[in-house]
């Protein structure tokens, strides 16, 4: 099985991304909530699992949320009480997944992680997708190179806009399309996705190594 993990340290509480390949003799990793995912924006509050949805909100103690994802934009947040988690591809984002996710608890989260994800030089899109991704972020269309979307300078803003910049970002700077470790659909068309899920507890399964590349994207004072 191949797995990764990203460990975080957040006012004493231990968090670790758990990111492992889809199989078809894999099960699911016990304890991890899932939705259906339709590629828009509801967010629901402590979901039984499988709802039509794109993010969730449970309380602390009552589980983990997860999300499979190939090349969509994982999103986790992590409150004092609870913690969250939104699959952002270009139609969640432009409709405004992340900015329910955040909203959905009334203060900002203590951090948010966001997952690897096809990135912006390889996202290829057409004017259309483009222009719907850039409605609503701050940067607007700029933000998006010619024939590109940018999944996670999107959410960066987005998420800097609805709750302000008083929370640490760590955002995974690797490129499903471009890591062999990740699936992609983009890439060959595969039916699998990349699991992952946020987790107080470390997890049963067996991490190969810690992702390296990340960047992190510190509280400001403003």
């Amino acid at each position: 099985m191949k797995g990764d993990a990203l460990e975080i340290d957040i006012e004493g509480i231990r968090l670790k991304l758990n990111i492992i390949q889809e199989a078809p003799e894999l099960e699911p990793p016990a304890g991890v909530t899932f939705l259906t995912q339709v590629h828009g924006s509801r967010v629901v509050f402590s979901p039984e699992g499988r709802e039509e949805a794109d993010g969730m909100v449970m309380p602390r103690g009552k589980g983990c949320p997860g999300l499979r994802v190939a090349d969509c934009l994982p999103v986790f947040a992590f409150w004092k009480g609870f913690t969250g988690a939104a699959h952002a591809g270009w139609r969640g984002l432009a409709q405004g997944v992340v900015e329910n996710l955040l909203n959905a608890v009334d203060e900002p989260p203590l951090i948010l992680v966001f997952g690897p994800c096809i990135c912006s030089g390889c996202y290829e899109v057409g004017e259309d997708v483009r222009e719907s991704v850039a409605r609503g972020d701050p940067m607007g269309i700029a933000g998006h190179p010619p024939g590109r979307a940018d999944l996670r300078g999107g959410a960066l803003r987005r998420a800097r806009k609805v709750r302000g910049a008083g929370f640490p970002v760590i955002s995974l700077n690797s490129c499903t399309l471009e890591t062999p470790g990740l699936h992609s659909h983009r890439r060959n068309g595969t039916p699998l996705r990349n699991i992952m899920w946020l987790a107080e507890e470390p997890s049963d399964y067996h991490i190969r190594h810690p992702y390296h590349e990340h960047e992190y994207h510190p509280p400001r004072g403003d």
